[in-house]
């Protein structure tokens, strides 16, 4: 059987990777043309305004923010989380195969012993 903190880190792994895919998606799909005389394109929100991304780490009262990141510096930021996420998903699947091995080896015994190089048992 495969741990529950190993489920728990491949359901973590998806569900990010999952959830900045979307953000990558709903970036891009929000970049509006570049204005003239700019080079950076604009987010806008429902309401026509230009909107900024914000960076942050969320800690109660001690919340430390950054304002006005770049769409072009978050999709960058999400991408490479996106292949963390990816390499910590490939690490926590070959763990659930370790452990699946593990438990057959552990319900197999004797037996599984008997039928190694091709010999079986009479």
């Amino acid at each position: 059987m495969i741990s529950k903190e190993t489920s728990i880190a491949i359901w973590r792994a998806y569900r990010e990777i999952e959830t900045a895919e979307q953000l990558l998606v709903e970036i891009s799909k929000n970049l509006q043309d570049k204005p003239p005389g700019n080079d950076q394109p604009t987010l806008r929100d429902a309401f026509g305004q230009e909107r900024h991304l914000q960076l942050g780490i969320p800690s109660g009262s001690n919340v430390h923010r950054l304002f006005d990141v770049k769409p072009a510096l978050a999709a960058s930021v999400i991408r490479a989380h996106i292949q963390h996420k990816r390499a910590e998903l490939a690490e926590a699947n070959e763990r659930a195969r370790i452990e699946l091995d593990s438990e057959r080896q552990d319900n197999c015994g004797d037996k599984c012993h008997e039928h190694e190089g091709g010999q079986e048992a009479s």
